[in-house]
């Protein structure tokens, strides 16, 4: 669950991205509405706040989960979906979680669609993942929590580490023990080579 301090920090984090949306719709409207010569007291407005359309270039958006882990999300640009409340598509994404115990992981993908309602997003067209301890994996799509260290590959995965070489079928990212402590669990046909002169 969420703390109510990371809520309020959600709630900002979301008008940064809504109010631009929104002056950006207002101003089109003063545009659209300086063209014509209508006296008409009755004047015509859109239906909704935000056009699906509409832009946000480098939106930004930053929490922190229950047990203390920050989490920095940022993107080249992201646009409605116009599928659901809150929902957004997002190019050049990037997710960063700094863990409670000072290690850290980088989660990268061209695309990712963003979940508010359902706290998730999915990661597109090519997904890196990097750890502070070195290891590097990619594949091609991963879901990933909004609000918590929880993420699973929904394709192969490969990668390397130090003195190693991997392949799995899936891979799960996720916290468990009285610390809990994060964890990276392998399934679906592992395949490792280890390498002692890369030590």
């Amino acid at each position: 669950m969420v703390q109510r301090g990371d809520t309020y920090s959600r709630l900002i984090a979301w008008l940064k991205i809504l109010l631009p949306l929104v002056a950006l719709a207002s101003l089109s409207t003063l545009f659209l509405l300086s063209r014509t010569t209508q006296t008409s007291q009755d004047l015509p407005f859109a239906e909704g706040s935000v056009p699906d359309s509409a832009v946000v270039v480098e939106p930004h958006y930053s929490g922190t989960t229950a047990r203390g882990d920050a989490i920095t999300m940022t993107a080249a640009r992201a646009r409605p979906t116009g599928e659901g409340d809150g929902d957004m598509e997002a190019d050049a994404f990037s997710a960063v979680m700094d863990m409670s115990d000072g290690s850290h992981m980088t989660l990268e993908s061209e695309l990712a669609t963003i979940h508010e309602g359902q706290q998730n997003a999915l990661l597109q067209n090519g997904v890196r993942i990097t750890s502070s301890i070195g290891y590097v994996m990619v594949t091609k799509t991963m879901r990933t929590a909004l609000d918590r260290i929880e993420a699973e590959t929904l394709a192969p995965v490969s990668g390397e580490g130090p003195s190693v070489t991997f392949s799995a079928g899936r891979l799960k990212i996720t916290t468990s023990g009285e610390a809990e402590d994060v964890h990276l669990l392998f399934t679906d046909g592992v395949k490792l080579i280890y390498d002692p002169k890369n030590e």
